[in-house]
């Protein structure tokens, strides 16, 4: 019996460790900007600098850049010829870039402004999802190199 318990520790041991490696390969993909079309990841950097250049705080996460079909069909509510199928788009979640202690619209306003007035203009599109519930979506920005002015949820 001893040598039973041993072998299934064993192998409860090695699926959990093939769960934690497979849940930190896709988050490592999901926060990617591998097959990000050049123009979107320089809007990135650019937004970056252009932050810092204001005296805000680059202070946001990589949601998703480059998705499959696979993982575009889980998410609720993305399009169906996503942006992000193209490797044309990325999504950040904005925190407190305003450094008032809070992330909230007031911060999703100023990356959203310092990206159509100062970096993307009428070259792409930018969305925000600020009516959404949950946190993430509210605060959540969509930018990408689509070559012509489209913005929603403003």
């Amino acid at each position: 019996m001893p040598r039973a318990k041993r072998i299934l520790k064993t192998g409860l041991g090695i699926l959990m460790a093939l769960i934690i490696l497979l849940v930190a390969l896709y988050f490592i993909y999901i926060r990617s900007l591998w097959g990000v079309d050049s123009r979107t990841v320089n809007y990135y950097k650019q937004l970056k600098v252009e932050m810092r250049n204001q005296g805000y705080h680059p202070n946001f996460i990589i949601l998703s850049g480059k998705r499959g079909r696979w993982h575009n069909s889980l998410l609720q509510g993305a399009a169906k010829n996503s942006r992000h199928l193209k490797g044309e788009a990325i999504d950040i979640v904005v925190l407190d870039v305003n450094g008032d202690g809070k992330a909230n619209a007031l911060d999703v306003d100023i990356v959203y402004n310092i990206l159509d007035q100062e970096i993307i203009r009428d070259q792409g599109g930018i969305g925000t999802y600020k009516s959404e519930s949950g946190f993430i979506d509210r605060q959540m920005v969509h930018f990408d190199c689509r070559g012509h002015h489209a913005r929603w949820n403003r």
